[in-house]
């Protein structure tokens, strides 16, 4: 007698779900659940029109729907669908807790940056949320069982959804369009909230940009260069110390009158301080390059800087050497062809002691670089300075000055003022590695130092829902492009070079930019060249007649 199989109880038994139930239902959960920043900046907007709100969302809605129909495939449905929940999951976590937007540069930072700051990043708060809002509900898709479509239905069903997904979403916008036009138009933030649509067009553009860059020759530039009368004549060799500050912003330095004197250091050194000095970005991998192209900020463009040499190559042109060190998240490509130097624990155990080296490393770059040097150096480091989101790890724990200060990358662990303490505490770090440079090159009486800082962007500790930097420039508060900028110059450097400090000092309190450090560099170190224009030279106008 042959044994009848038992059904399959009821409770395990796997449901069938056709793929535009599917579509549906995907499309929906990531609408209602990993879009809250949508949800917000829409009720912003259209705050008493519910009808229009409503005619948004379903439009948008809509455009999630398309996404979903065009992978709308056998075999790559379902992985393709969990994989837009995640990315969705993801964006949302970041924008809800730090008021992010996912754009092209964005995803540059995300590239671009190391595991030591990515890991910050991954929070227990992001755990909890892409488990609850991503993982569980990616693999939930993979319980029912997928109503297979006979290939001659695929033929026309496929290409239907698709044209269905797009027709919603025109005859949703039909309902308004002068409104939603203009929305979509000026109101950048509420798309730019969109999941997963905003992160899927960064991505793509961020792609077509590498793609593009990788085609593009950096062209010559400042071949001409030469060292001046006064940099020829000069009995000692100079050297410029050039601190690429990190996320130091003009708000909480001291010496821009912050209540709390954050820079005690710099201040008892009697340094040039620019206090309304602006960033070309909002981000290291837009501000840095920015700061060393000859590109004024309203011009740059990367492509552009990948198509043309440097700050660090007129320099070299010039028969100056240049070194750069870094400890943070690489040159950004901007000492592509004279090369650069990582900051690791080997170089000062000391400094590293506590897991990641503080910018303390950086002052052996220094004693090693007066100790040995005999030609013109120009010597560029590159901090890690106020980076967050881990502020605690940029200072040693001894020196916390502001306390109780936050000691953890997730922020909801801290209150505001635990933020701040930690923020201002980088900020003092900063002054005393930078005061602590100024004393090693004043006390090298072999040598004409100077020593120039300005931070490549700022950074939001909480303004307006906003945490950290990269805002999108439309939007970008002021707290993240205004930034600090210093330059101390030995008497025997003013002496030698011929400039003077004190006419530079009638002028700190004029806006100036990242638009003038490629030429004021190229001022101060007196290179001679047909690329350096006077007007954006800083130090043109209190040069002594001679040293032009």
């Amino acid at each position: 007698m042959t044994a009848i199989p038992h059904a399959a109880p009821a409770l395990w038994r796997r449901p069938d779900i056709t793929p535009l139930a599917l579509n549906i239902t995907v499309a929906t959960w990531i609408m209602a659940i990993c879009n809250g920043g949508f949800w917000s900046a829409a009720a912003g907007i259209f705050k008493g029109a519910p009808l229009e709100l409503l005619g948004i969302a379903a439009a948008v809605w809509s455009v999630t729907f398309f996404t979903l129909s065009l992978v709308s495939l056998p075999v790559l449905h379902r992985p393709a669908a969990a994989l837009l929940i995640l990315i969705s999951a993801a964006a949302s976590y970041y924008q809800d807790t730090l008021g992010v937007l996912i754009d092209r540069e964005m995803v540059r930072n995300i590239m671009q940056t190391t595991f030591t700051e990515s890991k910050h990043l991954i929070t227990l708060g992001y755990v909890q949320t892409m488990l609850l809002k991503g993982v569980l509900p990616a693999a939930a898709i993979f319980w029912p069982r997928l109503v297979p479509v006979p290939f001659r239905h695929l033929l026309w069903r496929w290409p239907l959804g698709i044209a269905v997904g797009f027709a919603l979403t025109v005859g949703f916008l039909l309902t308004d369009f002068k409104a939603y036009s203009a929305v979509i138009r000026e109101q950048k933030q509420m798309m730019g909230a969109y999941q997963p649509g905003a992160t899927l067009a960064a991505v793509f553009k961020y792609g077509k940009d590498q793609f593009r860059g990788a085609q593009i020759v950096a062209q010559p530039l400042g071949r001409d260069a030469t060292k001046g009368p006064a940099l020829l004549a000069a009995e000692k060799p100079a050297l410029l110390i050039l601190f690429v500050g990190e996320t130091a912003r003009a708000q909480n330095f001291g010496l821009n009158g912050y209540a709390r004197d954050t820079t005690p250091e710099l201040r008892a050194r009697g340094v040039l301080n620019y206090t309304q000095a602006t960033s070309c970005g909002t981000s290291t991998a837009v501000s840095v390059p920015c700061m060393f192209s000859p590109f004024a900020a309203e011009d740059y463009t990367r492509q552009k800087f990948l198509g043309s040499e440097n700050l660090l190559d007129v320099l070299a042109h010039a028969g100056m050497k240049v070194e750069w060190w870094d400890n943070n998240t690489g040159d950004q490509v901007v000492a592509k062809r004279i090369g650069w130097t990582k900051v690791d624990a080997t170089l000062n155990p000391a400094a590293c002691a506590e897991g990641e080296c503080t910018d303390e490393a950086l002052l052996t770059v220094i004693d090693r670089t007066i100790a040995t040097m005999k030609d013109d150096t120009v010597l560029v480091l590159h901090m890690i300075g106020s980076h967050g989101p881990a502020y605690y790890l940029r200072y040693p724990q001894a020196r916390a000055t502001f306390t109780p200060d936050c000691r953890s990358a997730q922020f909801s662990d801290c209150t505001p003022e635990e933020i701040v303490n930690a923020y201002d505490n980088s900020i003092l770090q900063t002054d005393r590695v930078v005061a602590a440079a100024i004393d090693r090159a004043q006390a090298a009486t072999g040598i004409l130092p100077a020593v120039l800082f300005m931070s490549d962007h700022g950074e939001s500790l909480g303004e307006g829902g906003l945490y950290l930097h990269a805002a999108p420039r439309f939007m970008a508060p002021d707290v993240q492009t205004h930034v600090p900028f210093v330059l101390w110059l030995s008497d025997r450097f003013q002496t030698a070079l011929g400039v003077d400090a004190s006419c530079l000092a009638q002028e700190t309190a004029a806006p100036v930019s990242h638009d003038n450090l490629f030429h004021t560099v190229l001022g101060l170190m007196d290179i001679q060249t047909a690329v350096r224009g006077d007007g954006l030279d800083l130090t043109s106008p209190c040069r002594k007649k001679g040293a032009m």
